[in-house]
């Protein structure tokens, strides 16, 4: 074998190596973060609009998924003409909500 390809697979090596190292330490360190860590998310937006119900089952979905520890606070910045659905969401999912 040539030198050449012999350099080719040394450097197809060497990478493969990073990334299975880099994925382990993605992997442990999104393992501990998930368990241990702590995270605050306030989301702003009009209360009786759709894309707000949008956000808030979005960010329960990062709760779920990614973050338990994940505090969500909603700050009404509308008028509150209509039927407030944020205001709903955030009495039944744990979520601060703030007029």
């Amino acid at each position: 074998m040539s030198v050449f390809w012999q350099s080719v697979l040394a450097v197809f090596a060497a990478v493969g190596f990073y990334a299975l190292l880099h994925t382990v330490y993605e992997l442990v360190c999104a393992r501990v973060l998930r368990m241990h860590g702590t995270a605050e998310l306030t989301l702003y937006g009009d209360g009786c609009d759709p894309a707000s119900e949008q956000l808030i089952r979005t960010a329960l979905r990062v709760r779920r998924q990614y973050l338990p520890g994940l505090s969500v606070t909603f700050v009404e910045i509308g008028s509150g003409q209509g039927q407030n659905i944020a205001k709903h969401l955030a009495a039944r999912q744990d979520i601060m909500y703030l007029d």
